[in-house]
């Protein structure tokens, strides 16, 4: 019989603390310095410290840059993670772990609705976006990006110039490995939900 467990949102100073405490776990279980890390994550030490000591939150794009720097997928890195993870969750509406898109005063807000843990290669987000949010920044991951709105217009734009228009009822299937970011159009809110996967890592011989 499977588990299950319900997500729900948790504050901000103890998923900081949180995730704080598994990218120092992590970077010692590497053999990283903190100098080291900050180095391959393109940030500095000091951030890197304040984050080990659960002062400091970070946006998604610097939370997969870390994960890459330290060879773990981006869900090892989150609350939950461990060998007791339940293997469904339910997360209610409204609910789920509150992460920033931005490392900025008003970063769009989205809520992670799926499990956590080195094993999990799926993430999914619910997005709601304000005008008033802050623009998003460029980036890039290894693997796919499925988004589909629910409700309001967004622009998907590519570092390479293209752009993809998506309203209430539109998916886009992407690479990550493109830099990439979306912006709002109109005075409306929008909702998007979006999946993402990692590519599987190649047995070690």
């Amino acid at each position: 019989m499977s588990s299950t467990a319900t997500g729900d949102s948790s504050g901000k100073g103890d998923l900081a603390r949180d995730v704080g405490g598994l990218v120092r776990a992590r970077r010692l279980e590497a053999g990283l310095s903190v100098a080291e890390l900050a180095r391959r994550t393109g940030v500095s030490g000091p951030f890197i410290s304040q984050l080990e000591a659960g002062r400091s939150s970070l946006s998604i794009p610097t939370l997969y840059r870390i994960a890459d720097a330290l060879d773990v997928s981006p869900n090892a890195l989150l609350p939950g993670a461990g060998a007791d993870r339940p293997d469904q969750l339910v997360t209610r509406a409204g609910h789920g772990t509150v992460l920033a898109a931005t490392e900025s005063p008003s970063p769009q807000q989205p809520r992670l609705i799926t499990r956590t843990g080195p094993g999990v290669a799926l993430e999914g987000y619910v997005y709601l976006i304000h005008p008033t949010d802050d623009e998003q920044q460029w980036w890039r991951h290894p693997g796919e990006d499925l988004v589909h709105v629910t409700r309001g217009r967004i622009v998907i734009e590519f570092e390479d110039g293209r752009e993809v228009e998506l309203g209430p009822g539109d998916s886009l299937h992407h690479d990550g490995d493109v830099a990439h970011r979306w912006r709002l159009v109109g005075d409306d809110d929008a909702e998007a939900v979006t999946v993402v996967t990692r590519p599987a890592r190649e047995p070690q011989t």
